[in-house]
């Protein structure tokens, strides 16, 4: 099947570095990911490195595959939802930043597209809401 994309855009009023630290930090992603408990990583975030996320329900492990400070950082799950791939773009917005989010989903078939359109713990723009609100949290404290 064909990917899906979800993009979200809004605008955070912190600069371009500080959202991008947030957003990278492996001790403060537990903070604005939705639903996770903890995030382990065995360094500093760079392209290639390895993390694991452990949410309410289950663990997974995510694949930084784009990096490049301060603009843009994404992963590919590499153990669970493996379809799905999460992007960030930051741009200046004078003293604020536009963000970007970006979830791309290749549905393995027809029946695992239709749970996740019809299953409302599975409404992605929900969720993508939830990560920016929870981001923006964090960034006020």
């Amino acid at each position: 099947m064909r990917p899906i994309t979800y993009t979200l855009t809004t605008t955070i009023p912190e600069p371009v570095d500080v959202v991008f630290q947030a957003l990278t930090d492996p001790h403060r992603m537990a903070q604005w990911l939705p639903a996770a408990r903890a995030v382990e990583a065995s360094g500093p975030i760079h392209k290639g490195s390895r993390i694991r996320v452990v949410y309410d329900t289950r663990d997974t492990e995510i694949e930084v595959v784009d990096f490049n400070p301060v603009t843009v950082f994404g992963w590919a799950e590499r153990v669970g939802r493996r379809q799905w791939k999460t992007f960030f773009r930051l741009e200046f917005a004078g003293a604020s930043t536009r963000l970007t989010v970006q979830q791309v989903w290749t549905p393995p078939s027809w029946s695992a597209w239709l749970r996740v359109k019809f299953r409302p713990n599975r409404n992605v723009p929900a969720r993508m809401d939830g990560m920016v609100q929870n981001l923006r949290t964090v960034l006020a404290k």
